[in-house]
């Protein structure tokens, strides 16, 4: 019986997808990856997707990239190579992200047939704050959610809400979002907080700089440092000394670093799906302190986590101080966190699931011969 084939397909969520690759590949799978050409997860450097591909999955796995604008012309030429590509290859499976909706050529260079196709789902609507969808990308979205024959999600809540807002036809499957091999990096003398990622409103760091002045009144040697970059409003809390602010996309040999320096990762957001930044704190073995805001319960039921309400500086200053008060509490969270990410949430474990829902959803092809297709 020879390996499940896979064509994974994405515009942005290049790190997520590539971290499914190497789940996939654990598990024996044959992967091929299906992306647009451009900067934007990667700090604007021309070649950063390029090689952070290159560095996660090596030189073997077979690679169709899209270039220029949607609706470049010149374009075409790209599309229908990557076509005549994505034919030869004969996946079993067309795995894309809802990315794709940012660039509909990625789909139909896939060549994926109504119900034949499975799509994750990472955000069922747009963060507040955000910039949202137009016409024909919410027609687009609805489209490919209503025809795949399967849909991923990273949590029950998102499956209820996508449930109630799409009627999608094909089968629902929650699916964690998964982490990469852990490394426990040792926790810091003096207790600091990292909030990390893209600045949006939905983050809620007007929240967690709320919560410091309580934070600080019974531990005033707490640090915070705030890294990712985006729009950030006017807050009195930014001009203590003690918070460092990076208003900056930050390198990929930057980010261990600032995980290794903090105590704990801090998500105080007021809406979520899910979070590749709590990912990367199980990776690096930090705990998390959460709001009680679509999947992140799920992810706290993993272990290595504190979930409070959100909106709530008082709310979250308590569980922080919790942490930052107890050596031994925040060391717990660590292997917790670390645990998760070697064992349920690691991403051979989440691949598993993966090739599980793809045998039991999409028809196969050639079930005598041991082959899922999409």
């Amino acid at each position: 019986m020879r390996p499940t084939t896979v064509l994974l397909v994405c515009d942005w969520q290049v790190r997520y997808t590539v971290g499914l690759a190497t789940g996939l590949v654990d598990q024996g799978a044959e992967i091929s990856l299906m992306t647009r050409s451009h900067t934007g997860e990667f700090g604007a450097e021309p070649a950063g997707m390029r090689d952070f591909i290159f560095n996660e999955l090596g030189p073997d796995v077979p690679q169709m990239r899209i270039g220029g604008r949607v609706r470049d012309p010149r374009a075409v030429v790209d599309v229908g190579r990557a076509r005549r590509a994505a034919r030869r290859l004969a996946p079993d499976v067309i795995h894309v992200q809802d990315s794709v909706v940012n660039d509909p050529r990625l789909f139909a260079a896939a060549a994926a047939r109504r119900r034949r196709y499975a799509i994750t789902v990472h955000d069922v609507d747009v963060h507040p704050g955000d910039p949202g969808m137009g016409v024909r990308k919410r027609r687009l979205f609805h489209a490919l959610v209503r025809h795949a024959g399967l849909v991923f999600v990273h949590a029950e809540p998102l499956r209820e809400q996508l449930m109630a807002r799409h009627a999608p036809g094909g089968a629902v499957v929650v699916v964690p979002h998964g982490s990469g091999a852990p490394e426990m990096l040792p926790l810091p003398e003096l207790p600091s907080l990292l909030l990390f990622g893209r600045m949006s409103a939905y983050k809620g760091l007007d929240t967690l700089l709320d919560a410091m002045p309580l934070i600080w009144r019974r531990a005033p040697e707490t640090r915070l440092t705030v890294a990712g970059k985006g729009r950030i409003a006017p807050h009195p809390a930014l001009a203590d000394a003690r918070v460092t602010v990076r208003n900056e996309y930050v390198p990929d040999d930057e980010v261990r670093g600032l995980f290794g320096a903090a105590t704990c990762v801090i998500l105080p957001y007021r809406e979520a799906s899910q979070s590749g930044v709590a990912a990367l704190a199980r990776r690096f073995g930090r705990g998390v302190v959460a709001t009680a805001v679509g999947g992140l319960p799920d992810m706290a039921r993993a272990g290595g986590a504190l979930v409070v309400p959100p909106e709530d500086p008082a709310a979250l200053a308590h569980a922080i101080g919790k942490v930052v008060h107890s050596p031994e509490l925040a060391g717990r969270m660590s292997r917790e966190a670390a645990e998760a990410a070697r064992t349920s949430l690691a991403w051979p474990r989440v691949a598993e699931l993966t090739l599980e829902a793809y045998e039991r959803h999409l028809r196969p092809r050639h079930r005598s011969r041991g082959i899922t297709s999409a």
